[in-house]
């Protein structure tokens, strides 16, 4: 199969994907398994904005929890005191304003590697949540902030468009120059930066593109609940679990962060109902032997499967 025909077999199963998507409130006629859907499309859409920059780059970013608590905060307080204004264009805005954050943020700690890049962003995360915190206590004397309510089916809508945007986004990428790029600098950056590739712009403006993503995906969660906080918003979760879902699916494909986040997003919802008082305990305990077992992730397995196929048709043809 040549590469047009594997384009035109993604695309139009992609197409079917979103047929089924669009359509699965009303095939599932039951709220409790379209909010199980919805909250699976949200950290598919929160692995796959994390793994546009740190899955293509190697850099590991844990600070995607301020991208989405400012865009979360951001829409509910447009939202409030400008109410007339349209939902979609306030998620761009949210969008642009974490892209515009970000670009500061990416010129200083993108000058970092490893784990030191690492515990700055996640450092920055904690720092964006404390002011928030500090700004309501001591500025405001208020504790948290109402959000529009919105109905169950606009809230699935909302999360799947910003999913599907995300995927549209990382597809694109990944086949453009400009990932291309970043895939160099993931498997070694001075080579990239002997080729002629100007590391620090590419990385920075990934860096923006992914946290954008990440805001418009916050943006879209102010239709899941009425209020919210910074101990919800700027949760540490928005930063480690986008991470531990993409390794788990694999960090080496795109489709290794859609796999994961869905493997890990419906055992957490199956463990919470089965074993409420225990469940993060089992499921850490999970994920240390997922780990273990599949240091490649699941898509690391599919690979080995197909490869080991691929031997085996081979050795038939040779007899």
């Amino acid at each position: 199969m040549n590469e047009k025909q594997e384009l035109w077999k993604s695309l139009l199963g992609f197409l079917a994907l979103i047929a089924v998507l669009t359509g699965a409130p009303y095939l599932l006629n039951n709220i409790y398994y379209l909010n199980v859907l919805r909250d699976v499309i949200f950290w598919v859409a929160l692995s796959v904005s994390w793994y546009l920059f740190s899955g293509l780059t190697k850099y590991v970013a844990l600070g995607s929890a301020a991208f989405f608590g400012l865009g979360l905060y951001f829409t509910a307080k447009v939202l409030n005191y400008w109410p007339v204004l349209p939902f979609p264009v306030v998620v761009i805005l949210a969008g642009l304003l974490n892209f515009t954050i970000a670009l500061a943020v990416g010129l200083i700690s993108l000058r970092l590697k490893g784990i030191y890049f690492a515990i700055v962003t996640f450092g920055i995360a904690e720092i964006v949540k404390v002011i928030f915190d500090w700004w309501e206590i001591r500025i405001t004397g208020t504790l948290g902030t109402y959000l529009p309510i919105f109905s169950d089916i606009t809230t699935y809508y909302s999360i799947l468009t910003t999913s599907l945007t995300s995927l549209v986004l990382v597809t694109l990428l990944r086949r453009s120059k400009f990932g291309l790029a970043l895939r160099m600098i993931g498997e070694s950056e001075e080579t990239a930066a002997h080729t002629g590739v100007n590391t620090s712009l590419y990385k920075t403006i990934g860096f923006a593109i992914s946290a954008a993503c990440i805001g418009l995906v916050g943006a879209s969660c102010i239709t899941i609940s009425p209020y919210t906080n910074t101990r919800i918003a700027f949760g540490s979760r928005y930063s480690f679990y986008p991470a531990v879902m993409t390794l788990l699916g694999g960090a080496g494909t795109p489709y290794g962060p859609v796999i994961g986040a869905s493997a890990l997003s419906l055992i957490n919802e199956y463990l919470s109902v089965a074993f409420p008082q225990v469940f993060q305990i089992i499921l850490g305990a999970l994920l240390i032997i997922i780990v273990l077992v599949m240091p490649n992730g699941i898509m690391g397995i599919v690979e080995k499967f197909k490869t080991l196929g691929s031997r085996e048709g081979e050795k038939k043809k040779e007899d």
